[in-house]
């Protein structure tokens, strides 16, 4: 970087139009690590403009001002020797680069909405420099705006991650802005391209990184849920587990699929997926013996349990999509719940009727019993209900009028065995 230094100040007082000495070295010490000087302008003096208010910035003596145009910075040094950058602008801020060819001197402006410099070269070359700069600032604004778009999108991609919600078009999206962005910075004219093409690189690095943590911890949660749900919730299962299904699928072959991830964090994967793995068979294999049994079941009561046991189980599959994820065992077809459906309600509706011909039978000696048994038929029936109204094909207009009859028979049974308030 020294001689690349040292090779502007030749060429800038090589040309004879200024006295002053420029140092290669004391300018080299302002520079960042790695960061490659490409022209230099000399003035003797600056206009600096901050929010509205411009003052002029001269350097003492016979010494000049210099605009120092980076592939990172334009920076404005004063003096030979100077200690520190007067003002700085970052390359990727600059939205102004403006060439004012007057009748007696040629100005530039660079800056952005809240301040900027005015600069009168009086050595270098001034077309050269804006157009540098210009072109510069624009590729990194570029750039920069493509990663800055593909993060908010990763914003939106991680909610719609944790809320359960469709998340393909939002994956492809975000990942076409940094493709985007890699492409802008491996055609980048003037600008440094493997500067540019690291910036992309860190943000593809945040992306998979979020991207696969916040999937990782979703599937986590997930199957710790499946894991701790009770034996008879069977939606709460469905539900948590085929959101784990889901993240254990799309995490597949993580280390392949994703460049940038730590091997860390796919051994966290490997270790979710293998737990995730066997529960959804042994759901299958319960809800498949639960069918069996209501088809086998040789009484209204045991039919009925049955029936319902096994409904439940399979309209709660179907509630949580079970069969959006890739490889689950199949449980049933909508067409197949169907039959299912008509099977329970006619399993409940029949239990109902026993339990309410068992209490007919014994109102007369024990009104307690009786109205034991209708208050047990009243819920089967609306177990039935709730089945047939889900179930268009299930004809449900009975169910108000048999319900209206055993709460008549309920409340009379009241009467029979003692005063309404005692009953309750």
């Amino acid at each position: 970087m020294f001689d690349r230094v040292n090779d502007l100040s030749d060429s800038l007082i090589g040309g004879g139009e200024t006295d002053a000495d420029l140092d290669p070295a004391a300018f080299a010490e302002l520079l960042d690590n790695g960061e490659q000087p490409e022209h230099v302008l000399a003035s003797d003096g600056v206009e600096h403009e901050t929010d509205g208010r411009t003052t002029t910035v001269e350097p003492d003596g016979d010494h000049a001002a210099y605009l120092l145009a980076t592939d990172e910075r334009v920076v404005i040094i004063l003096g030979d020797q100077p200690e520190e950058a007067e003002i700085t602008f970052e390359m990727d801020a600059i939205t102004t680069c403006e060439v004012d060819s007057g009748l007696l001197n040629e100005t530039v402006v660079v800056g952005h909405d809240t301040e900027s410099i005015t600069f009168s070269p009086t050595a270098g070359d001034l077309e050269s420099t804006a157009t540098y700069v210009e072109t510069v600032a624009e590729t990194y604004r570029t750039v920069d705006d493509a990663i800055e778009t593909a993060m908010e999108r990763l914003d939106t991609l991680e909610e719609r991650i944790r809320a359960d919600e469709p998340t393909e078009n939002r994956l492809v999206r975000t990942r076409s802005k940094l493709s985007e962005a890699r492409h802008e910075a491996a055609n980048a004219e003037m600008a440094p391209r493997e500067k540019l093409g690291d910036r992309v690189t860190e943000a593809e690095r945040e992306f998979e990184r979020r991207y696969v943590t916040t999937w990782i911890e979703r599937g986590e949660a997930a199957l710790e849920t499946a894991e701790s749900t009770g034996e008879d919730d069977y939606e709460a299962f469905c539900r948590s587990y085929t959101t784990a299904a889901t993240a254990a699928d799309t995490l597949a072959n993580v280390g392949e699929r994703f460049d940038h991830v730590s091997e860390s964090v796919i051994d966290r994967v490997e270790a979710f997926v293998e737990g995730v793995a066997g529960l959804d068979t042994g759901y299958v294999e319960a809800s498949q013996d639960a069918l069996d049994a209501a088809r086998n079941a040789d009484d209204p009561e045991t039919a009925a349990t049955r029936w319902l046991e096994a409904y439940r189980r399979f309209d709660a599959a179907h509630e949580t999509d079970w069969d959006r994820t890739a490889d689950l065992p199949e449980l049933s077809t909508e067409n197949e719940l169907e039959g299912i459906a008509e099977n329970t309600v006619e399993a409940l509706v029949e239990h109902a009727e026993r339990l309410e011909d068992e209490g007919e039978n014994c109102e007369d000696d024990d009104a307690e019993a009786a109205r034991s048994l209708y208050e047990q038929a009243a819920d089967t029936l609306r177990d039935a209900q709730a089945v047939a109204e889900k179930w268009a094909s299930v004809d449900d207009d009975p169910f108000e009028t048999r319900l209206a009859t055993l709460d008549e028979k309920i409340d009379r049974t009241k009467w029979e065995w003692g005063s309404p308030d005692a009953a309750e």
